[in-house]
């Protein structure tokens, strides 16, 4: 028999090797489902891939019903077949070998945040002075120049850092490589500008001190860089003693001691109370307390021996306190006899001055002690004598007394209201007041009487005197003898500059001579006993 090839045997040849390799894949198809029903099939682990597990199977051995071993099953080598069939093995591997991913873990650091480390930072305090830049205070203390620049690109609110005033307060915060964390000024009138960091920029409105932020000064911290000094000691403050003089003002004497102006005006506007530096007094005292550049750091201005007025610096500021502290009060005595004249006799019992013309305010309403007095006139005093510190200042009221003159004793004893005032009684309770007094003036002597036929001193012609002169030194107070309205006030011919006060319907009195009145004065004002309303002069026809 003979066989013929023809030109389609190939593609039948062909075509049947095609179909065996598909009957032998059916045939590892169906081995590789027995295998996995057998008792001893190996799971497939799904984190290992489908190979590995068919690799590490058991090898199964089945038997018979009377317990013999039968012939392995071809399809039970499962890992030969596996490595003789690499299609098949890639096609079940692609489909099968599934793997699953675990969870990531979750680190301590991350289930537990770590809290982020609180800064510290160091804290300028700067006060402007005459002729100071920010570009000046950042230089001198170690400032980056980069944060200026940026600080001064903020824009317009930015600017008034440009166009600083002394007395401006500035306070800088920086880190130990000594960038800015946040600036704030502030300036006398109250205006204030905060600017804080904001990453690597900055941000107008923020609080400038960070909130979280510790400051160096106020913490202690072991093995430091001592990039700051933590301990700074109180700088030391010269102490200036001013007496004020005639025509001194607080802003000469500021000139005159070099004393920076505009403090003088932060001063002077910081209260009611340091208002009255603006009107000085000739005799009292100012104490300044200066610092190394002639800054003031306090002021103490002594008043009168009670009170005293401390201006002390706080920042841009001044703050004021108004001090009254009382005088010691030591109760002291005296006595004497009149044999020429009551000031005689009072200063040789050890009276001053001040104690002697008491008595005579006191008890001139009974008492003319230019016409009355006679030779023999006792006289006792209980008065106060004041103390400050130790030393005896001045003496102070008197407390009671008793006058006796030609025969008659008079006593009074001072009593004080409640609202400060005080007056005289007698032991019985009556007011030593009257309605007029008998002297307006603490005078020396009389230099001329009352007379209806008197030669003028400078006319040199025989007129009436109705009145009586006191000789007093110039600038001696004139008071009101009673209460009463004024009716005229002015030059009056030969009177010179005289007042008339009128008493109710039926007396007046005229004071002539004066040297100038009292502030205030006008007619038609009322005045009250023992009012100052003008001083002893020589105006007018008066021989001096």
């Amino acid at each position: 028999m003979t066989l013929n090839s023809h030109a389609g045997d190939g593609r039948c040849l062909r075509r049947w090797r095609l179909l065996a390799g598909a009957v032998g894949l059916v045939c590892v198809a169906i081995g590789l489902g027995l295998s996995s029903r057998g008792s001893g099939a190996a799971p497939v682990d799904a984190t290992a891939g489908f190979a590995r597990s068919i690799a590490q199977r058991e090898p199964t051995v089945k038997t018979s019903m009377r317990g013999r071993p039968l012939a392995a099953d071809p399809l039970v080598s499962m890992p030969d077949v596996w490595a003789k069939s690499p299609r098949a093995r890639l096609r079940f591997s692609r489909t099968l070998s599934v793997e699953t991913r675990p969870e990531p873990a979750i680190s301590e650091a991350e289930s537990h945040p770590v809290a982020q480390p609180t800064p510290v930072l160091r804290e300028h305090t700067i006060t402007v002075r005459s002729g100071d830049s920010l570009y000046k205070l950042f230089k001198a203390r170690g400032l980056d120049g980069k944060d200026l620049a940026a600080i001064m690109a903020l824009g317009k609110p930015a600017r008034i850092l440009a166009r600083l005033r002394p007395g401006d307060r500035i306070l800088v915060y920086s880190d130990e490589n000594n960038r800015v964390q946040g600036l704030g000024h502030e300036r006398a009138g109250g205006k204030r500008l905060d600017i804080a960091r904001d990453g690597e920029r900055f941000r107008i409105g923020a609080e400038a001190r960070p909130a979280n932020a510790v400051i160096a000064a106020e913490e202690v911290r072991e093995n430091s860089n001592d990039w700051l000094e933590l301990h700074k000691p109180t700088p030391r403050l010269e102490r200036r003693m001013v007496l004020v003089g005639n025509g001194d003002s607080l802003y000469s004497i500021f000139k005159e001691n070099g004393l920076p102006l505009s403090e003088l005006a932060a001063i002077v506007a910081s209260s009611e109370d340091t208002r009255g530096l603006a009107r000085l007094t000739p005799g009292q005292r100012i104490e300044f307390h200066l610092t190394s550049d002639n800054g003031v750091s306090k002021l103490v201005h002594y008043l009168d021996e009670t009170r005293t007025l401390h201006v002390r610096r706080n920042g841009v500021r001044y703050d004021s306190k108004l001090v009254d502290v009382p005088l010691d009060r030591h109760v002291a005595t005296a006595n004497g006899v009149i044999d020429a004249s009551l000031f005689v006799a009072g200063q040789r019992a050890g009276l001053s001055n001040n104690v002697i013309m008491q008595l005579v305010e006191i008890f001139g309403w009974d008492v003319d002690f230019a016409l009355d007095i006679r030779a023999g006139d006792r006289f006792a005093v209980v008065y106060e004598e004041l103390y400050k510190d130790g030393e005896k200042l001045r003496d102070g009221s008197i407390l009671a007394a008793s006058f006796t003159n030609q025969g008659k004793t008079t006593r009074i004893v001072r009593y004080e209201y409640p609202d400060g005032r005080s007056a005289y009684f007698t032991p019985d309770g009556v007011s030593i007041r009257k309605a007029f007094l008998r002297t307006p003036v603490n005078y020396s002597r009389i230099s001329s009487r009352f007379s209806l036929r008197r030669k003028h001193p400078i006319l040199h012609k025989f007129r009436a005197h109705r009145g009586v002169d006191y000789a007093a030194p110039r600038g001696t107070p004139v008071k009101a003898t009673g209460d009463g309205k004024v009716v005229y006030i002015g030059y009056k011919g030969g009177y010179g500059k005289t007042i008339v006060l009128r008493h109710g319907a039926t007396y007046s009195t005229l004071y002539a001579h004066m040297s100038r009145f009292a502030r205030g004065l006008r007619p038609g004002r009322r005045v009250s006993q023992g009012q100052t309303i003008g001083y002893v002069g020589s105006t007018g026809l008066s021989s001096g």
